[in-house]
Formats: structure tokens, sequence, C-alpha cells
């Protein structure tokens, strides 16, 4: 009768050989990776849909509120033009989506100044769907001993870049798209031109994929060093929401504003906000 460890060492031996058939090519292999992790992660997840609702919803109300107070209150009477209340607007919530809690903003005013509420939570929910999502795409394998599987046919180098083209793919819906979303509202709803500030939606497209690389590459490693998706999970959001706090209240207390620029993800905002 066998035992565990003669079971084990079989498998180890004869389960798990280096695939000999034909290879497709190393693209499809890679893409098949990212796109199997990323349909995976939002079909099985009831949370991350229940996120991803509330998420779009907290959007079209931070458009709404912008439209409406254009409409009550014209823009001509606080001395600014349409389109730099526009500029302003989308400029101050695209930061807003990656700032957490230190506000980057690029200026100062009654309809931008209420962006502030509404932008955090943006930045929130997409931090706890990254976090969600990233937190299991390694550790999830590594439990279940189910890299093997994967290496028998991919190699290392296209596991790992298709784990992280996953979560950029899934940014690219969760932060990309809703920042094009705000651009097409905003300028129906004010009656801009959808040409007039194409410059403004190609640097959101930059700065957006910019920002969700940074971190996902941080969730993708901390996923990697344990098994456990919850841990990986946490240690991503305890990380960023400390970094956000800690050097704004420190530079309360001490006067100096240049301790933000410990907060990670507000320097991200903050070189956004230069471009």
């Amino acid at each position: 009768m066998s035992t565990e460890g003669t079971d084990e060492t079989y498998v180890r031996k004869f389960g798990f050989r280096p695939f000999t058939g034909v290879r497709l090519g190393r693209l499809y292999r890679t893409v098949s990776v990212a796109w199997f992790n990323l349909i995976e992660a939002i079909r099985r997840s009831g949370f991350t849909k229940f996120l991803l609702v509330i998420m779009i919803f907290n959007l079209i109300i931070q458009d709404v509120v912008i439209i409406v107070l254009a409409r009550l209150v014209p823009p001509e009477l606080l001395g600014i033009t349409l389109t730099e209340l526009f500029q302003g607007s989308y400029t101050d919530s695209v930061l807003g989506m990656v700032s957490i809690l230190n506000r980057i903003t690029t200026q100062t005013g009654p309809f931008t100044g209420g962006l502030g509420l509404t932008s955090v939570g943006t930045s929130f929910l997409w931090l706890l769907l990254l976090s969600v999502v990233g937190g299991g795409l390694i550790s999830d394998d590594k439990l279940y001993r189910t890299t093997e599987t994967y290496f028998s046919r991919i190699t290392r180098l296209e596991y790992v870049i298709g784990k992280l083209l996953s979560l950029m793919l899934f940014s690219l819906f969760i932060l990309t798209f809703p920042a094009v979303l705000q651009y097409v509202l905003l300028c129906m709803g004010l009656g801009i031109g959808f040409l007039d500030n194409v410059g403004l939606l190609v640097w959101a497209l930059g700065f957006t994929l910019m920002a969700a690389l940074a971190l996902s590459m941080i969730i993708l490693s901390l996923s990697s060093l344990t098994k456990r998706r919850s841990l990986a999970s946490l240690t991503l959001f305890i990380f960023v929401v400390l970094m956000s706090s800690l050097p704004s209240a420190f530079g309360t207390i001490v006067n100096n504003p240049v301790t933000l620029l410990i907060d990670f993800v507000g320097c991200i905002a903050l070189f956004g906000a230069m471009m």
C-alpha cells in the first residue's frame, strides 16, 4: 500500500511532465493567461461585481453634480469660461481617481472643490478592486499548486507577463474606461466639442495606465510572496492607506508640506498633474 510520500514522489515525477506538443505563438499564450485570469477574477466574485456597479454609479453622480451646478450658476459669473470649468473639473476628477487621501488638485473653486468626496470614493473603490483581484493571481496558484500546470505549456516569463497583463486589462476597465466615460459625459452635459480637448483625453489615458501599472506591479509582487490571497490584498490596502494618511498627518504637525512626497500614490497623482 503506497504512502503519502510515495504518492507525492510519483506525482512530482510523472504528473507534470514538460509539454512536448505543438505550441502556439508566444503572444497568444501570454494573452490567454491574461484573459483567463481576468474573466475568472470577475466571474467568481460577487463582491467584485458589486464594487464595479458602485464605482460606475459614483462617477456618474460626480458628473451630474458638475453639470447641474454649471446650469444653476453660469461659470461666467465666477470669472471662468465653460472650457476652463470642463478642463479643471475633468483633470481634478482623473487625478482624484488615484490620490487616496491627499487631494492633488490643479485649481480651486466652488465646482472643483465639490469633487473631493466622490473622487475619494472612486480611488478607494479602485484600490479595493485591485487588491481583491490582484491578491490572488499568484498566491492562489501557489496554494493549489497549479503553477506546474502553467509551466508545462508556457515559460515563467509568459506566466508573469500574463498575470500582469490581466491586472492591466482589469485596470483598463475600472480606471481608464471611466476616465473616457467621464470625458464623454462632461462634453455632452456642458456642450463642449469632443475634439476640442482631445489632448486632455490623451493625457488621462496615459496617466491612468501609468498609475495602474505602478500599483499592479506592487500587488503582483505581494501575491507572489504568500499563499494567502487575503494577506496580499490586505497588505496592499493597508500600505497605500498608511502611505496616504501618515505623511499628511505628519506634514500638518510639523507644518512641512514636503512630507507629502512620501505618499506613494499621491506622488503618482502629483506627477500626473505636472504632465
